[in-house]
């Protein structure tokens, strides 16, 4: 079975990172997003970031990793990014608005 998602340093050596915690959730995006969220001043990651605190590992291939404070909370960031995968930056900035007021 090959690795869907691994943490490795530029020199392909673990260095500390290895397997990350457990729990979470796995799911796939498009490269499109993996993109965006990898972006050095990513407007997704940094806005999700500001609603929820969570660990976020994104892999080259299209798989993310989320684990936030709750089971509930990290299937709600995880489906916040899927949605965002398809959404303009309008659209991604007043969905956000609207969960942190609170009305989803």
């Amino acid at each position: 079975m090959e690795p869907e998602l691994v943490c490795m340093d530029s020199s392909g050596r673990a260095n500390g990172m290895g397997v990350f915690g457990g729990g979470g959730l796995l799911f796939t995006v498009s490269l499109g997003l993996v993109r965006r969220l990898l972006a050095p001043r990513s407007e997704v990651r940094s806005d999700l970031q500001q609603l929820f605190p969570c660990e976020l590992v994104v892999g080259m291939n299209g798989r993310l990793w989320v684990k936030s404070s709750s089971v509930q909370q990290t299937l709600v960031i995880a489906n916040l990014l899927q949605s965002c995968d398809t959404m303009t930056d309008q659209q991604r900035r007043q969905l956000f608005k609207r969960v942190a007021q609170g009305a989803l």
